[in-house]
């Protein structure tokens, strides 16, 4: 895969589990084993444990979207920067919805094999997030 099929391959795999909201899909742009870095406890292992997390995120947010800010590849590992945004109207996190927006930046990565992820490392500005939900509180900067 080069460096424009590997982004159009990303683009369509935003469309189709995000826009659409067809996470049942996940297995076209995921293989079988999948190994998500960090793990999430309690999450199975494999396809089965990412689609549980996505599930979550479709579930909880009605609106979500994914801007790409850039987008870097190389051999089999993409590297996306995206914007993500969306409005809570489900429990995300134990988080009991209260229809606030969220945005945050992202950087994830992803190894290819064979056309399809095969590893996953994401750690999204949670804290952020969090803050914006209004789940704990925002940190100010003492003078």
């Amino acid at each position: 895969m080069d460096a424009k099929k590997a982004r159009e391959f990303y683009l369509e795999y935003l469309n189709t589990i995000y826009t659409e909201r067809k996470v049942d899909q996940l297995g076209r742009f995921f293989a079988d084993d999948v190994i998500a870095h960090p793990a999430v406890p309690g999450t199975p292992p494999g396809l089965a444990g990412v689609q549980a997390i996505v599930q979550g995120w479709v579930d909880a947010f009605s609106d979500l979207r994914f801007t790409l800010d850039g987008f870097l590849y190389e051999k089999d590992l993409m590297a996306p920067r995206i914007t993500m945004s969306g409005t809570q109207i489900g429990t995300f996190l134990g988080i009991a919805p209260a229809g606030k927006r969220f945005q945050i930046v992202d950087q994830p990565h992803y190894q290819l094999r064979d056309g399809k992820i095969v590893v996953i490392w994401d750690n999204p500005d949670m804290l952020t997030m969090l803050q914006q939900l209004g789940a704990i509180p925002a940190l100010t900067l003492a003078a």
